[in-house]
Formats: C-alpha cells, sequence, structure tokens
C-alpha cells in the first residue's frame, strides 16, 4: 500500500502563514484603525494647541565645604576630654546638599517665595506678589484644558471639597504672609498655592560633582528668572543661618570646656606648688613619686588649657567672618525658549499610542467576546 505525500509544514512556512494571517485582519480593519489613530491624533494637537506655554529659568551654585582645620585640634582636645563632637561640628556646621530639597519644600521657605514681588503681563506695570498671582485669577491667562479637567476629571473632588468645606469647621485664619511663628495653620487657598509654588520649583543635588541646579517653571520668562534668583537667594541665607547657629554653638561650647580647663590648670598647677612647698628636700620615693603625678596632672592639665585658648580664638574669628556659603557659578537668564508644551513630542506620542491601541483591540475583541458568551453561558 503507497503511503500518501503530505506536504511538510515547516517553521518557517507557520511563521509566513501567521503573519500573513496578521496583515491580513490589520488591512480588513484598516478603517477602524484609521479612525481611532486619527482620534488620538485629533486629542494630541488639541492638547498640543491649547497647552499653557511655560517658560524655565536655572541656576547652578556650588556649596563651599566648611573648614575642617580649626576642627582638627579641637577634635584632639575633645578626645582628651571624653568628648565626641560630632560630624557637623568638624565642618563648622556646614549643611550637606542632600538636605536642600528638605529646605525648600518647608512651610517657612515657601512662605517667603509666596513674597517675592513680580510684574507680570495683567498687573498693569504694578507689582504683585506670587501669593496674589495664584489666588487672583484676573493675573492669570485663562487654560483651557485646566478648565477642562477640573470640571471632568477633576469634578468628583471638587464635590467632595464643597461637601466637606460645609461640613467641617474652618481653619483659624492663620496667614502665611508676615507671620514669624514655627507652627503654621495652612487656609485651603494658602495650601493651593503652597502646592502650585513647590510643582514649579526644580532643584538637583548633584553629589557626584558638587554643585546644586535650581529653577522655576512660569508662564512669562522674566518672572521665572526673577523667582529663580530668588530661590538661590533665600536657600543661601537660610543656609548661612544654619551655618552660623552651629558656630555660635560651637563657640559656646569651646568657651565651657575652656573655662572648666582653665579651673583644672589652676588647681593642678597650685596643688603642684604646694606639694614642692611643703617638701622642699625630697628623700623619698614616695615623695617623688607623688612629684612626677602631680607634675603629670600639670602638663596635662596646661595642654588642654593651651589648645582650648587656641581654639576659643579661632572659634571667635570663625563667628565673624562672612564667607560666602553657596557660590553661583551659572546666574538665572531670561529664557528665549519655552520649556513646555512640546507639541511635536505631544503630537508623535499621541499618534504612537492611537495605533497602538487600534491594533491592540482588533487583536483582544475576539478573545473579549470569547468570555463574555463563557460568563453569560
Amino acid at each position: 500500500m503507497e503511503q500518501e505525500n503530505k506536504p511538510i509544514v515547516t517553521e518557517n512556512d507557520s511563521d509566513e502563514i501567521d503573519i500573513t494571517e496578521i496583515l491580513k485582519k490589520l488591512w480588513v480593519k484598516r478603517s477602524f484603525i484609521i479612525k481611532l489613530t486619527a482620534i488620538f491624533l485629533l486629542i494630541g494637537l488639541f492638547i498640543a494647541l491649547f497647552s499653557p506655554v511655560q517658560y524655565t529659568s536655572t541656576c547652578t551654585v556650588v556649596p563651599q565645604s566648611g573648614n575642617k582645620s580649626g576642627g582638627g585640634g579641637l577634635g584632639g582636645v575633645a578626645a582628651i576630654m571624653g568628648v565626641n563632637l560630632g560630624t557637623a561640628m568638624m565642618t563648622e556646621g556646614t549643611l550637606s546638599p542632600v538636605m536642600y530639597p528638605e529646605i525648600i519644600k518647608s512651610v517657612p521657605f515657601t512662605r517667603e517665595i509666596m513674597k517675592t514681588e513680580v510684574i507680570v503681563e495683567k498687573s498693569d506695570g504694578q507689582p504683585i506678589t506670587l501669593y496674589d498671582y495664584y489666588t487672583d485669577k484676573q493675573y492669570r491667562s485663562f487654560n483651557l484644558l485646566g478648565a477642562i479637567k477640573k470640571y471632568t476629571i477633576g469634578l468628583p473632588g471638587l464635590i467632595i471639597g464643597a461637601l466637606r468645606s460645609d461640613k467641617e469647621p474652618k481653619i483659624a485664619e492663620t496667614s502665611l504672609i508676615g507671620d514669624s511663628t514655627s507652627v503654621f495653620n495652612l487656609t485651603p487657598e494658602e495650601k493651593s498655592v503652597y502646592d502650585a509654588i513647590q510643582g514649579a520649583i526644580q532643584i538637583n543635588p548633584n553629589s557626584k560633582d558638587g554643585y546644586v541646579t535650581l529653577g522655576f517653571t512660569f508662564p512669562e520668562a522674566k518672572v521665572a528668572a526673577q523667582v529663580t534668583d530668588k530661590l538661590y537667594r533665600t536657600l543661601e541665607e537660610y543656609v548661612s543661618q544654619f551655618k552660623s547657629e552651629k558656630l555660635d554653638d560651637n563657640l559656646k561650647f569651646v568657651e565651657q570646656s575652656f573655662e572648666t580647663a582653665k579651673s583644672d590648670f589652676l588647681d593642678a598647677q597650685n596643688r603642684l606648688s604646694s606639694f614642692q612647698d611643703a617638701n622642699r628636700s625630697l628623700t623619698t620615693a614616695s615623695a617623688r613619686s607623688m612629684e612626677t603625678r602631680l607634675r603629670n596632672e600639670y602638663d596635662i592639665a596646661f595642654t588642654l588649657y593651651r589648645e582650648l585658648a587656641t581654639q576659643r580664638e579661632q572659634a571667635k574669628i570663625a563667628v565673624k567672618e562672612n564667607q560666602t556659603i553657596l557660590t553661583l557659578v551659572n546666574p538665572p537668564v531670561v529664557p528665549l525658549e519655552k520649556s513646555a508644551p512640546r507639541r511635536s513630542i505631544i503630537i508623535i506620542g499621541f499618534l504612537f499610542l492611537g495605533i497602538v491601541v487600534a491594533v491592540g483591540w482588533v487583536f483582544i475583541k475576539p478573545y473579549m467576546k470569547d468570555i463574555s458568551k463563557e460568563i453569560t453561558a
């Protein structure tokens, strides 16, 4: 009996069949793919055209490291006394750049930025604060996308917020502006300004290369540069204040240690003098041993007293010195090109997203129908 010759389907033939089937299915659904891609493209065009224009100004600063030469001697003296001064003391209180973002996020720092006076297009040449800009709509251009988002995606949040504001007691009107207290009560309006400013600030500490980049984003280029400069100056003020406080603490510690060492030195000196006066002719071994012990105590006390006297003078000089904490190596410049929106990227992104969604739906839809039938069966 003759065996029938069956065609052998190779792996390459199977791949060709699969690719052919895929292309055939895409060709059949080409109208749907084109329409859905066109919808996504129109959405991308709408977002690209109506997104508010933003400008970003940046500056680069280099933190100055603390002078460690003065702390070495004090560290040795402190070791003799059994005291650990810590790393911050040894670097004269220099704050690590890693902590700069936390300073900028703080409410007191943001309060200072809120008080920055700027002149915007709609202020008729009159200076206003950033707080006024973010709380008064007359100074801001109408944002179509923001309004659509607010009353569509953000509508549930608006309703919940309105219900809560009616039921909950209002927060005490403790304004951020002009308040020196260490505890702050944020009203909803102040919280929105805080969030807006924090969202516009950029800070990037580069610990590897030792510099920090500051930036601010705003709809007007000149204002973006002005606020960036204010960020730099306010940060320098905060870091300088921190260093001054640490230097003052260092001076107080040294002065207290100096007074203690001085008292110990005088006591050791008096004990040695009294013993020598009472034992002019040292004939016994115990007397000579006692004198040696008293002289060693005197030498140690004198060394400590002399070192602390030197450190006290150095600490006084360090407090009086007016050193630059942050060196500005790249000052803020009024940007000529907008940082947002990046229209070409938005359009290409939505075009690609539309193609992916359309093609994905073509292949997923049959499986979804099968699953739906199994559930209803």
